[in-house]
């Protein structure tokens, strides 16, 4: 039997084959072939390299941070990112398209900046929760630090918050497309050229304070700040955190020479970011804000975000399982409207369709099986969405639902399975007459029925408590049906 190869698959345990990865993953990443247990480079001079790990972003934006992570960490150290490895590994249930994402955002962003990737590791493992993605760059020094003196100035590259704000801004289903510019990678490569710049770090956890005790500290120097200097991005105050403390990637702070100000603010204007003077090395030790000394790294609430709302959105994770294994199973094929299929799952107490995931698109049939087409999304079915609302008022346990044909075979084998199935009126119409219905009515049942009419399609609206319920169902209804 033919096998429909242009159907999103189910990626295997462990280790991907030789035949996945050159069909997933090294036309995204590589130039050349890898060897069999790695790559080889051949390096002129002396190298910095940095590891960082990228975990707990959304999946899209997962290869972006990767490769930013580790590559500012080498442009930081005053060198040019080359060369790139980098480990990709996946839970268990996750889809080539998950893949797919992910090595197309690593592999352009290596690609704009001319960096290699020379070696790596694919795979997916029991145990993990997460996509997480490990990234190890290389890069050829451009020249040293430069010695830190007394009277030097301390500034800061870009405003501080935007990081927040995208968190923030994820964590309540927005969508924000801010993180594309939460890198100080082009800042870095200008500055390093500075020969009066004397040292750059990045602003990751613990935001602005926790900065300025890692160099205080590792570098035993006395940093002395005016906060009132520091530009902060509109709206950050309002989020409820301290902005100096929360996340705010994309910033850098700049250690320099009072002679090198002019170009380099020159050079961060020309990649697009401001500098802003904000301090002076001073003699002793310490990182002093308004003169009070910074004790140590502090994490924030919205710290805590990374991984448990952004990463892992049970929400739209478990919508995506179930619709998985409805498009896994042939037979479900019988019961998708001419239409298409949808599936919802709102999260709990929600109040508005921007709060109910679904499909922003539809599961139709593709050479008689079911196949998805479009993203899982915040607001992705409108009427399903209100269909759900609607049902949460009755009982707001009931948080998903599914839309099949209609027919009476489908009401029987319902019924069969112990469900509670609800006939609607043929002149019950309207742009969602379940909805309608469920907003008048003082009772919930598990399916709708509505017959349909002149142009409008009979069809069959499922009610549960989450995608896992609804799927179940729906799979023994299609062997039922199967069977008769």
């Amino acid at each position: 039997m033919s096998r429909d190869s242009s159907k999103p698959r189910r990626l295997r345990l462990g280790k991907l084959p030789l035949e996945e990865l050159r069909r997933l993953v090294f036309p995204h990443l590589l130039k050349v072939e890898p060897g069999l247990d790695g790559g080889v480079l051949r390096l002129r001079g002396e190298a910095a390299v940095a590891h960082a790990p990228a975990i707990g972003v959304p999946i899209e934006t997962l290869g972006f941070f990767a490769f930013h992570y580790a590559a500012s960490n080498v442009a930081a150290l005053f060198a040019k990112p080359r060369y790139l490895i980098v480990g990709i590994y996946l839970p268990p249930d996750s889809g080539e398209e998950e893949l797919q994402t992910i090595v197309e955002g690593l592999g352009s962003e290596a690609e704009k900046y001319g960096v290699e990737i020379i070696a790596g590791h694919t795979a997916t493992y029991r145990g993990l929760e997460l996509p997480l993605v490990s990234a190890t760059c290389i890069g050829e020094k451009v020249r040293e630090t430069g010695r830190i003196e007394a009277g030097d100035l301390i500034a800061l590259v870009g405003r501080v918050g935007r990081e927040s704000l995208w968190l923030r801004a994820v964590a309540e289903g927005r969508r924000d497309e801010g993180w594309r510019k939460l890198t100080p990678l082009p800042a870095l490569l200008g500055l390093q050229e500075v020969e009066g710049v004397r040292l750059l770090h990045d602003v990751s956890e613990g935001g602005v304070r926790g900065a300025l005790y890692e160099i205080a500290e590792t570098q035993r120097l006395r940093l002395e700040v005016d906060s009132s200097r520091i530009p902060l991005e509109e709206g950050v105050r309002k989020i409820g955190v301290d902005p100096l403390s929360a996340p705010s990637y994309g910033v850098l702070i700049a250690l320099l020479d009072p002679d090198a100000m002019e170009e380099a603010s020159e050079r961060c204007l020309d990649a697009g970011y401001p500098l802003i003077i904000i301090g002076e090395v001073r003699e002793g030790e310490g990182a002093y804000i308004d003169g009070v000394r910074v004790e140590g790294i502090e994490r924030t609430e919205l710290d805590k975000l990374y991984g448990l709302v952004v990463g892992v959105d049970e929400i739209i994770s478990s919508l995506k399982r179930g619709l998985r294994r409805l498009e896994e199973e042939p037979r479900v094929a019988a019961l998708i409207p001419e239409v298409g299929l949808n599936m919802v799952y709102a999260k709990p107490e929600a109040r508005s369709i921007e709060e109910v995931a679904g499909l922003s698109g539809r599961v139709i049939i593709s050479l008689g099986k079911p196949r998805i087409c479009g993203e899982v999304v915040y607001g992705g079915s409108r009427h399903l969405a209100y269909v759900v609302l609607e049902a949460m008022r009755l009982n707001p346990e009931m948080r998903a639902a599914i839309n099949l044909r209609g027919g009476e075979d489908i009401a029987e084998a319902l019924k069969e399975t112990g469900l509670g199935v609800k006939h609607l009126p043929a002149e019950a119409h309207g742009p969602c007459p379940v909805a309608d219905h469920l907003k008048a009515a003082g009772e919930l049942y598990d399916a709708y029925l509505h017959p349909g009419g002149l142009g409008i399609e009979a069809t069959t609206t499922i009610l549960g408590r989450d995608p896992e319920e609804i799927v179940d169902v729906v799979l023994r209804l299609a062997r039922r049906l199967r069977d008769h």
